[in-house]
């Protein structure tokens, strides 16, 4: 259930803990998403759109800007639609290499189905599961095998996660909710995060151990 980068994770919590720096750590929330592949990549699409209109949306901005707390938008293959986000003093955009750092230093994460949602939940931070184009009538053609059943079963609940939302409205009164809350886990969150028993040290040794020992 570990992975080693997750050491990464513990040797920079132990460290902010010896130098009792937790308090004075400046919130922020990194949004990204799953590398889709998807055939028509349009400002246009319902996917693109969507996440757009979010991190554009004027009220949550000036939420940002009131709380001083910075959102990070890890860029992916939204490259190519940078000019159309407003960028202002609380967004900035994170670079692949930064990918590690945001995902230590963030308060909450915005994402969809990104395996990245399980390096917060060991962190006990928490998570917000976007689904920008859940109800797209043409999200079937548009993705590789795999994309459009993922994002059914999350819909139908086959695939269950807490803070799971399909629209933008329910998206930003959670991430608000959290932000007036100090990002602090609620009981049933940290309930379930505790169900995946994300409990580990030492991940890269015992993951080479076990390499060893398989050859």
């Amino acid at each position: 259930n570990c992975l080693p980068k997750w050491d990464k994770y513990n040797n920079y919590k132990l460290k902010l803990k010896s130098n009792n720096k937790f308090e004075n750590i400046t919130k922020s929330i990194f949004i990204m998403f799953t590398w889709r592949y998807l055939l028509n990549w349009k400002i246009s699409s319902v996917y693109v759109k969507n996440i757009i209109t979010l991190i554009n949306d004027d009220y949550l901005n000036e939420v940002l800007e009131k709380n001083n707390i910075t959102l990070y938008f890890g860029l992916h293959n939204f490259r190519r639609f940078k000019k159309k986000i407003k960028v202002n003093k609380m967004i900035k955009y994170v670079n692949q290499k930064d990918i590690s750092d945001c995902l230590m230093n963030s308060s909450l994460l915005i994402s969809d189905f990104s395996s990245i949602i399980f390096d917060m939940i060991y962190q006990n931070k928490p998570v917000i599961i976007f689904i920008p184009d859940a109800y797209d009538n043409k999200i079937k053609n548009l993705y590789q095998p795999g994309y459009y059943e993922i994002i059914e079963s999350l819909k139908n609940g086959s695939i269950y996660f807490k803070n799971k939302y399909f629209n933008i409205n329910d998206t930003i009164k959670k991430t608000i909710y959290y932000i007036k809350n100090n990002f602090k886990l609620e009981k049933s969150v940290k309930q379930f995060y505790d169900s995946f028993q994300l409990k580990c040290i030492n991940n890269t040794n015992k993951f080479i151990n076990y390499l060893v020992n398989d050859l």
